[in-house]
């Protein structure tokens, strides 16, 4: 049986429409899961949806307010969405408390580095001299380099080398703080300018953070699972098995 794969989506005002890009989804049934989308609604459905799936997918878009994280301030011409991240903060964090195998994805990642009281980089181009482009563009990603730790689970999925991810942010990762009794997380992939480009949970939870996109294939006619969702999915599995 295919494991059930909560999957987060976004409101998108202009159009009144809950939407998610089809890689999330695609990567999901192709590494064996079978995708439930979560649309963003009234918190008190987060305990509800999460008793639903077998492992949740924190999916990319708008930047977090600032008044729902740690070190940042507010930038100019970048819409937030208040009711999405008070919705996606208690739902990664009843998750989290779960033990719930879960994949954040950029704005994903960012979420559940500030739930567990950890920092985000406001503007990453002020603090990288703009030694690594990670994005190219309001309107278009980059591919860089990242490179994975050894012996984590980003290294066990695509292996010890550098490897090229398309990365669309311009928020980053600060650097992790860990509170007496709280969530430790690790760095297990940096950029080139060594700013943190995957987190880890430490402990058995299979937990992962990511800033780069690999619902988006270097290849659009690559029709193989990328390795870490095939990997996330395969720990949901085996988390999920009688």
């Amino acid at each position: 049986m295919r494991p059930r794969i909560g999957v987060t989506s976004r409101f998108r005002e202009a159009i009144q429409s809950h939407s998610i890009h089809r890689g999330y989804v695609e990567q999901v049934a192709r590494a064996g899961g079978l995708p439930v989308v979560i649309p963003c609604l009234a918190e008190e459905l987060c305990e509800p949806y999460l008793s639903a799936v077998d492992g949740l997918l924190l999916t990319g878009g708008e930047d977090i307010d600032p008044a729902h994280c740690t070190g940042t301030t507010a930038q100019p011409g970048y819409p937030y969405q208040p009711g999405r991240d008070r919705f996606e903060t208690r739902l990664a964090r009843s998750a989290l408390d779960r033990g719930l195998p879960t994949l954040g994805i950029c704005r994903g990642a960012q979420i559940l580095h500030t739930v567990t009281g950890n920092p985000l980089i406001s503007h990453v181009p002020d603090v990288n001299q703009g030694l690594v482009a990670h994005r190219t563009s309001l309107t278009e990603p980059s591919r860089h380099c990242v490179t994975p730790v050894a012996g984590s689970k980003i290294a066990d999925a695509y292996g010890e080398q550098p490897l090229k991810v398309t990365s669309y942010h311009h928020q980053g990762l600060g650097e992790p703080e860990q509170a007496p009794g709280g969530i430790g997380w690790r760095v297990t992939a940096r950029s080139d300018d060594s700013l943190a480009e995957a987190i880890e949970r430490e402990g058995p939870a299979w937990t992962v953070g990511v800033l780069w996109h690999p619902e988006l294939p270097a290849d659009p006619g690559d029709i193989e699972p990328d390795p870490l969702i095939a990997a996330f999915v395969s720990a949901v599995s085996a988390a999920a098995a009688p």
